[in-house]
């Protein structure tokens, strides 16, 4: 896949140094095949949205449309999705593989992400931990970190991937709207992907959570570590 961005017909512009989150010891970036395409992919999809054009618009719309059907059922959304995509991680028969089911709920939770944005919410290197960990600040509050958290956890202890989308759709559109009239907090769309990816498999579901573990509580403020420990 190039720069351009094939599903919207119109050519994507680098991101700005001004959008982009100073790189920091906690991020992460993707690392598999899949990953990076997803992230090229949500960047075009991304800068074309912010670019207002109408196509853009239209395969979002699709995109969060498709969000909990299977994956290829409809198909207007097949080459948003699947344009470009590595050969060697498509299906071989009736069920679509792994890499295609993560990519169709990555795109389509960053559509849902996407939905009346004026900055970029697909943020290289911003893990879910990390992002979550932003949303659930307890400067707002005991109550609202505990909520949050609840959702996560919920969200981590999930065996069925539908069970996974929908508590992840749920922070999504929290990710949206922060409390306090504060500004969307951004995800990185590919290293999703991956993480969709080694939910289906039980082997790989702990070393998810993991991550999003390391990723919550490397991202959590110091002032936040200074005063739990005061309390002890």
């Amino acid at each position: 896949m190039t720069a351009t961005d094939t599903a919207s017909g119109s050519t994507a512009q680098p991101q700005s140094d001004e959008t982009q989150p100073q790189r920091k010891e906690w991020m992460r970036l993707p690392r598999t095949e899949l990953g990076k395409y997803i992230s090229r992919r949500a960047s075009a999809l991304q800068q074309s949205y912010l670019n207002d054009s109408s196509v853009a618009r239209a395969n979002l719309a699709e995109l969060r449309r498709s969000v909990g059907r299977s994956a290829g059922a409809d198909p207007v959304t097949w080459g948003i999705v699947f344009d470009g995509f590595p050969r060697r991680l498509m299906g071989v028969d009736d069920a679509p593989s792994p890499s295609e089911v993560a990519a169709y709920a990555a795109l389509g939770l960053l559509a849902i992400h996407l939905q009346s944005a004026t900055r970029p919410v697909h943020l290289p290197g911003v893990g879910l931990g990390a992002a979550v960990r932003l949303l659930a600040s307890p400067s707002d509050g005991a109550d609202r970190e505990k909520a949050v958290m609840r959702r996560f956890q919920s969200l981590g202890t999930a065996d069925v991937l539908e069970e996974v989308l929908h508590h992840a759709r749920g922070l999504v559109q929290q990710f949206r709207h922060p409390p306090g009239g504060a500004a969307p907090i951004g995800l990185d769309y590919g290293l999703l992907a991956e993480d969709l990816v080694d939910l289906q498999d039980p082997a790989h579901r702990d070393a998810v959570r993991l991550r999003w573990a390391r990723d919550l509580y490397r991202s959590r403020p110091a002032s936040d570590t200074t005063e739990n420990n005061s309390e002890e």
